[in-house]
């Protein structure tokens, strides 16, 4: 059986091209800066853009220890983009 695109492949190009929605739901599971920007496969500007802009629409925010923790609006966001993936795979 000839298989076109084989899963190795397919698996590699879904971690290449990731959406700005992937990346904001990756950084909403961590807390600290180098944790985000490992978890999320960034670097350390495209990380700081990230969570200034997630702070600014109050997704997350700052603790005194500078550590960032995700807020109700942010929980809620990412359970809309969890849902959405289960109905994607139905």
């Amino acid at each position: 059986m000839f298989c076109i695109n084989p899963p190795q492949t397919s698996a590699l190009r879904m971690f290449r091209y990731r959406d700005r929605i992937a990346i904001m739901s990756d950084i909403l599971r961590e807390a600290k800066k180098t944790q985000i920007m490992e978890l999320a496969r960034l670097n350390y500007v495209q990380t700081k853009k990230y969570l200034s802009y997630l702070v600014s629409y109050g997704y997350l925010a700052i603790t005194e220890r500078e550590t960032y923790i995700i807020t109700e609006k942010g929980a809620r966001f990412l359970q809309m983009i969890e849902i959405q993936k289960i109905q994607t795979i139905r």
